[in-house]
């Protein structure tokens, strides 16, 4: 019969489980507090003494239930046992005082212990326990000691225990950790990250409202500075505040989904639109590993964000976007900044207009009760172990996240306005067929049980459309057909346009150098700069760290711009073409041209390298469009999404050197390019030839085409085949033959294709 033989346990155990796990400072601190949380305290003071000094340390004092001699050795001394994972760990405990309302527990693994190893080398615990006639135990832990001889057992190293009269820091119960000798450099800077993480250490949203539970910090050797500090959210003193959505007045667009416990086994979802309800539906949870969830995310506009700046003191990208919290504490790394566990971003970049992503969104996920599916990882900061429960979470999180997405989409078309709330844009018919759209979308699953709207939905969508662009030329419309037509008064109308295309450019140009003044303060960046610039003429450098910034204000300037053009639209179908003088032609037709200056530009400034401020480049005008074309519709980044493939031909090896605006360039493609799409082309080829010394152009989609009869009226001022303005290729016409001494013609076969061929 063989032996029993035992695993022998090597003093590096402790690195493993201790700074060679948790490998940064800030989560350390977190670890320390969450045992806290999960002793009950109602209050934790992290102390930072002497910190410019020799000697610094860190006191992290709490006063909650605390421990006596048999719960250090059977407990704390007990590496990687659990009483909270076992059960035991509120055997005789008394709940009857408030402070002590019971806690599902934040960690379970028993390793949170050596997050002091990772702080410092050296540390004296005291506890007193929440019991009669207690004592006062110390343990002295020199974490050197298991560094030495790896052959020496981990369970030989010795930690000095005594237990002593009185406490050294004049407390009656709970736990003071003291560790010296500190391993990490701390300044100013570092307390004021580890400040902004532990004010969303906690989620407030969920806690009880009997369960008290404050952090304060006391670093008295920037007392000093803190006074100097105007800003209170740059001092590093005092408690931590943390952050609770509701009271933050967001008006704008919220989703709350609560998923049930296991016995239940149903899923409430609500949507709300400025505070109000917009839908509740109650379904069926057929995700057998979800229970007990709560998932909240803020969609937020320009004056969602504008408001949150405001009211914190911070710009939202600085604070952060989804986090995820268990019973109440938060796992690292979901929302923190540069961070996107949940791949937010990478969905986003395959539609842009279609999805959101880190930038826009502001929430959390919340689980409760054990929960034991999901659970962190042991080596802190890397999120929740990848079980098949949290696989589901994400399942629903994205199904949570796609209906927030529909209803801004399809109902209240957010971000892609001028109105000062940056909201509606759709007519009355249209929100409420798409809202009944909607519903009706929602309620054709198997899975639901109930359904409910609000009454005041339409209301509340109403209220929002009285800011936008769209009130601008709705009113000119209005006024063309009423009986007391007043021409003044229709070009004071559109000279507010205007205004409104000023400031648009103005916004854009302000974006657009204060990104490129951060861009050339990196010298790296710089390198890479002048790098890209050899690359081709137009592949540029893409602007940084605020690329999706830009990205997003080019998009909002876009729909803005083509919203522009359509109402355009409206106002010469309402005068008709055969009223309008002169005059009033040279006001449309400077609007509309604009408007599209106004949406190559930007197309252009978000990854070009030239200044836009300089009238003509001389440079090969092929490359310039290749590249164009390339970085805009075609790359995994493009900036605008286009239904239709996009093949570029060269017929001919050399430069074609040109001098020519830049803008006028993107607009011609710009308009070629979105009239191929709205004539549902599925494919555009673009083929450039050399003819008589002169660059050719050909152009050529397969869409539904132009009849014939209509051929020679394309170029014309207002006339359409597809839904647009009509003046798109009124512009092109304008640009090939006015400012490029070109030649342009169109050929189409109806239901097959259309070729227009650009001579320059």
């Amino acid at each position: 019969m063989g032996k029993n033989l035992q695993f022998k346990v090597s003093s590096a155990l402790k690195n493993i489980v201790g700074s060679d796990l948790i490998n940064d400072d800030l989560i350390a601190i977190f670890e320390l507090v969450k045992n806290s949380y999960d002793a009950h305290a109602s209050k934790v003071d992290i102390e930072f003494k002497y910190i410019y000094s020799d000697n610094p340390k860190i006191i992290i004092k709490d006063n909650g239930k605390g421990m006596n001699y048999d719960d250090l050795i059977n407990k704390w001394l007990f590496l990687a046992y659990s009483a909270k994972k076992e059960g035991t760990e509120e055997d005789s405990f008394n709940y009857r005082d408030k402070i002590n309302v019971k806690r599902a527990y934040a960690g379970a693994k028993g390793i949170g212990r050596f997050s002091c190893d990772r702080l410092g080398h050296e540390l004296y615990l005291e506890t007193i326990k929440n019991e009669p006639n207690p004592k006062v135990e110390t343990l002295l832990t020199d974490w050197d000691k298991f560094e030495g001889d790896l052959k020496d057992e981990f369970v030989n190293i010795n930690v000095i225990h005594e237990t002593i009269e009185n406490s050294n820091y004049n407390v009656n119960k709970g736990t003071v950790l003291e560790i010296s000798e500190l391993k990490g450099e701390w300044d100013r800077k570092k307390f004021q990250q580890l400040k902004s993480a532990l004010a969303k250490l906690i989620n407030p949203n969920t806690q009880n409202a009997e369960d008290i539970f404050s952090v304060n910090l006391i670093i008295e050797d920037e007392l000093i500075n803190d006074n100097k500090e105007k800003d209170k959210n740059k001092k590093v003193n005092g408690k931590i505040e943390n952050l609770i959505f509701e009271t933050l007045d967001l008006k704008t667009t919220k989703i709350v989904s609560k998923v049930s416990d296991f016995n239940k086994k149903q899923i409430e979802t609500s949507l709300f639109e400025g505070g109000k309800l917009v839908y509740k539906i109650t379904e069926e949870n057929t995700l057998e590993n979800l229970h007990n969830l709560e998932f909240v995310i803020y969609f937020l506009n320009q004056s969602a964000k504008a408001t949150f700046t405001r009211r914190m003191g911070m710009p939202l990208i600085d604070y952060g976007h989804i986090f995820l919290y268990k019973n109440g504490l938060r796992i690292y790394p979901y929302g923190e900044r540069g961070e996107d566990p949940l791949k937010m971003d990478n969905r986003k970049a395959q539609g842009y207009r279609r999805y959101l992503g880190t930038r826009e969104t502001l929430g959390y996920i919340s689980i409760e009760n054990l929960n034991e599916d999901l659970r962190e990882t042991s080596s802190r900061g890397d999120g929740l172990i990848k079980t098949k429960a949290y696989v589901n979470l994400v399942e629903w999180f994205y199904t949570t996240l796609r209906r927030l997405e529909k209803y801004g989409i399809d109902i209240i078309d957010w971000g892609k306005d001028l109105s000062n709330d940056d909201f509606i844009q759709l007519d009355d018919n249209a929100k409420q067929s798409a809202l009944r759209e909607l519903v009706n979308n929602l309620t054709k699953s198997k899975n639901i049980i109930s359904f409910e709207t609000s009454p005041e939905i339409f209301k509340i969508l109403d209220s929002k459309q009285e800011k936008s662009a769209k009130t601008t030329l709705s009113n000119i419309s209005k006024s063309l057909e009423s009986d007391t037509f007043n021409k003044t008064e229709v070009l004071k109308n559109i000279a507010e346009v205007e205004h409104k295309i000023d400031n648009l450019k103005n916004i854009k140009e302000e974006a657009e150098e204060e990104a490129i003044i951060k861009h050339i303060e990196n010298e790296q960046l710089e390198v890479n700069l002048e790098n890209e610039i050899k690359k081709g003429a137009f592949q540029g450098a893409l602007i940084g760290t605020d690329k999706e910034r830009i990205i997003g204000l080019q998009h909002q300037i876009y729909h803005s711009s083509s919203r522009i053009n359509r109402n355009v639209k409206l106002l010469l179908k309402h005068i008709g073409i055969e009223n309008i003088d002169d005059k009033t032609r040279k006001y449309i037709k400077t609007i509309s041209l604009e408007a599209s200056k106004i949406n190559s530009i930007a197309n252009f400034v978000t990854k070009s390298n030239f200044n836009l401020k300089a009238s003509e480049i001389e440079t090969d005008i092929i490359d310039f469009i290749t590249d164009y074309i390339t970085e805009i519709y075609l790359i995994d980044d493009n900036v605008i999404d286009v239904n239709l493939s996009i093949e570029i031909i060269r017929k001919f090896s050399g430069e074609y050197i040109l001098k020519f605006r830049p803008l006028e360039i993107t607009t011609i493609f710009d308009n070629i390019i979105s009239n191929s799409e709205k004539a549902e082309a599925e494919n555009i080829k673009i083929e450039f030839s050399i003819k008589n010394k002169r660059l050719q152009i050909d152009i050529i989609d397969n869409g539904k085409g132009i009849a014939s009869k209509n051929i020679n009226k394309v170029f014309e001022m207002g006339y359409s085949t597809t839904n647009g303005s009509g003046i798109g290729l009124f512009q092109v016409h304008d640009i090939v033959t006015n400012n490029l001494n070109g030649k342009i013609t169109i050929l189409s076969e109806e239901n097959k294709q259309t070729h227009i061929q650009i001579i320059i």
